[in-house]
């Protein structure tokens, strides 16, 4: 018995090791067919086959067809994808578009109604069908004259000649950036002529560059009771207000700009930015993404804003893509470093 001893143990081992691999290849097949039996989205089997499609209307305020033909602009949160122009019903239709967000604007190019920008999270593949409604434009009294907005009350105004000479001086100075210099030439051309209403607001810009902000208010009261419906003057005094951190009556102020000429996007921007200081992240969102869709480089720190936006929401994955699009088209722009620091936050 004594010698058998091994030939039995050796002969117990050899068998536990086949059940071993014998129940270990049970498990691989068992395996196998339960994941066989798990359905995977197609949409995930393959890549993006770029053929997501957004068909859409536009109708007015009251919801019935626009019945004329509109500018359609597609765009992503960077560039302008696409221009085209609807039908006479206000119908129109985007192709062959891969999976992501997008921002599409309606304007019919007249005074009666205000671009209009809807947001689209467009899926994989698929048909999205998108209503774009029209709001009426409040009409202004303003005309475009290069960067500028010109009231017509300033259009109108007697300026006399050494007034004009040294409003210009001004103006020359602000583009090179001298702003305590320029403010002085537009002093002179105030003493000159009291009643000037563009010298007044430059010169009010130029108080609030320099952080005088009760003088630059004083500028902004005096062109606006003259003139109530002066765009640079109101828009200014907004920004007065976001200054001073009182962001409710900035909101108020800056809505009453935009009533003005609802089309200047970086009135837009500032609204947001109020509006996001105050928690209201819904009509934030709205208003950085009209200023972004409307006027591109002019208003990039509207990324910034946004990422800050998808934060406070809990959506990182947006929140970095929009940091991201500030960093690149922005990378030494005004929120750069803070930029850079919520990137950071976002990662960790």
């Amino acid at each position: 018995m004594t010698l058998l001893a091994p030939f039995f143990l050796n002969l117990m081992k050899k068998n536990v090791t086949c059940a071993c691999l014998i129940l270990a290849f049970a498990l691989a097949l068992a395996t196998t067919a339960f994941a066989q039996d798990i359905e995977i989205d197609t949409k995930y089997k393959s890549a993006d086959t770029n053929n997501a499609v957004i068909e859409g209307r536009v109708t007015l305020p009251s919801g019935f067809a626009a019945n004329r033909i509109l500018k359609i602009t597609l765009k992503n949160s960077l560039t302008v994808l696409s221009t085209l122009q609807s039908d006479k019903q206000g119908e129109f239709r985007f192709d062959n578009l891969s999976e992501g967000v997008y921002f599409v604007q309606a304007e019919d190019g007249g005074a009666e109604f205000e671009p209009v920008v809807e947001k689209v999270m467009l899926g994989r593949g698929i048909v999205w069908e998108l209503t774009v409604q029209l709001r009426e434009r409040k009409i202004p009294r303003v005309v475009n004259s290069g960067p500028r907005v010109i009231s017509a009350a300033e259009l109108h105004q007697p300026v006399p000649a050494g007034a004009k000479k040294e409003y210009e001086l001004g103006l020359k100075l602000v583009g090179r950036g001298q702003i305590t210099e320029a403010a002085e030439h537009f002093e002179k051309a105030i003493s000159i002529y009291p009643e000037y209403l563009a010298a007044r607001n430059d010169l009010g810009a130029q108080y609030l560059k320099l952080k005088r902000l009760d003088d630059a208010e004083k500028s902004f009261h005096i062109v606006l009771a003259g003139d109530p419906k002066n765009f640079n003057a109101q828009f200014n005094l907004g920004l007065v207000r976001v200054e001073r951190k009182n962001y409710l009556d900035a909101i108020s102020q800056l809505n009453q700009a935009i009533a003005i000429d609802s089309a200047r996007p970086v009135a837009r921007l500032w609204l947001g930015f109020a509006l996001l200081e105050t928690g209201d992240l819904a009509d934030a969102e709205r208003e950085l993404t009209k200023a972004l869709v409307m006027g591109g480089a002019e208003c990039v720190a509207a990324h910034y804003h946004l990422a800050r936006v998808y934060l406070a929401r809990g959506d990182k994955t947006e929140a970095l893509r929009a940091v991201r699009a500030y960093l690149d088209d922005a990378p030494k722009g005004e929120y750069a470093k803070e930029a850079k620091q919520l990137e950071k936050q976002i990662k960790n």
